[in-house]
């Protein structure tokens, strides 16, 4: 529950223009979690892929189409630090066909919720090519 009964404050769209037929399903405060870098910024889910938007940088984009995944999943960033325990005990992964992982951490809670939602849409794209 918000602070003081505030309501969230509704995440903006991507900045960049989407194709025809193409829509924003669900978005969320998210970090793009490579090497040791951690950037900040919202992902958004789409009928057609994941698009996460950096906040800042010069490398803003991280997209990855559902007809390149072929799986996902939870699990713990492996590149934490030692020391204190952080909130990447559970992040979610997409992997592609090229054996790329992109990895982001958002809240558990919305994590648990997208990971059904983003296998769905792996396993139609592969019912698709069969």
């Amino acid at each position: 529950m918000p602070l003081f009964g505030r309501k969230p404050k509704p995440l903006p769209p991507p900045s960049a223009a989407l194709p025809a037929g193409e829509e924003v399903e669900r978005a969320t405060k998210a970090t793009l979690l490579f090497n040791k870098e951690a950037m900040k910024g919202v992902l958004h889910m789409t009928n057609r892929r994941l698009m996460f938007e950096a906040e800042r940088g010069d490398a803003r984009w991280m997209i990855v189409p559902y007809d390149e995944m072929t799986s996902a999943g939870l699990y713990a960033w492996p590149g934490a630090s030692m020391g204190t325990p952080s909130s990447r005990r559970q992040c979610l992964v997409v992997e592609t066909a090229k054996g790329e992982q992109v990895w982001w951490d958002f809240g558990e809670k919305d994590e648990r919720v997208w990971l059904p939602l983003v296998r769905g849409k792996i396993a139609a794209r592969i019912a698709s090519e069969e």
